[in-house]
């Protein structure tokens, strides 16, 4: 089975997906695209955008967002408010409920709903600026199954889940070629560098920036980074 990707992201066509029936003010209007959903909708990703106006929101599952272009605000029922804007990187914990009002026209760029079991919402939702801005990563250490040279991986976490259920963050990898095996789920929105994955049934991936790709539990192959290459990433 092909693995989901879009070599462009932000230009995919989307579909009408209507005005929904929690309006506040406005009509804000939705379209997106799907690029991977499980059968039994424990797990989706794709792409979401939005016109100007407000609406009540609630997330019944964790949900990872990096809003591509416009601009918008979310309130938190406690009063939080979280400004959104381009490249902006959100987390929203299973349940958190509130207001979005979207100011301009938003891309809400690949959007990962995923189930959680987590007993406590966090009560300050977990954000990011400026992914490609951020330099103070942390050192992950070396690919531990390296074929040829000698890949470094750092990151930054945006949130971890308890025993790590959801995870979500930026993540950096120098060039080399490794075996790659993914163990949970893994959204992946490639922002910088170029790299090849090829799966155990030959299927080729090429990676540039502005790729979005879904890689299911279990996925098998061989990934060769020609140049660094960044990703935001969601797994679970």
């Amino acid at each position: 089975m092909p693995t989901p990707h879009w070599p462009k992201a932000s230009t995919v066509k989307l579909e009408d997906w209507g005005g929904g029936s929690n309006t506040l003010a406005g009509s804000p209007r939705a379209s997106g695209r799907i690029l991977s959903q499980n059968p039994d909708g424990s797990s989706e990703c794709g792409l979401w955008s939005c016109t100007p106006g407000s609406r009540k929101v609630t997330f019944a599952a964790d949900e990872f967002c990096h809003f591509l272009s416009g601009r918008g605000t979310y309130v938190r029922e406690n009063g939080e408010e979280i400004p959104v804007e381009a490249g902006t990187l959100v987390f929203f914990p299973a349940g958190w409920a509130g207001t979005s009002t979207h100011h301009t026209n938003t891309d809400q760029g690949l959007h990962v709903p995923l189930s959680t079991f987590l007993k406590e919402i966090a009560m300050t939702t977990p954000i990011m600026q400026s992914p490609l801005a951020i330099t103070d990563l942390v050192d992950w250490g070396v690919i531990p199954t390296m074929i040829e040279g000698e890949s470094h991986t750092s990151g930054k976490l945006l949130y971890k889940g308890p025993e790590g259920r959801s995870e979500c963050g930026l993540w950096v990898c120098t060039p080399g070629k490794w075996h790659c095996h993914v163990t949970r789920d893994e959204f992946c929105h490639f922002l910088e560098g170029r790299c090849t994955y090829v799966h155990e049934s030959g299927e080729v991936i090429q990676i540039e920036p502005d790729t979005a790709a879904f890689f299911p539990q279990n996925w098998k192959g061989v990934c060769t980074v020609h140049e660094t290459i960044k990703k935001v990433y969601m797994i679970r």
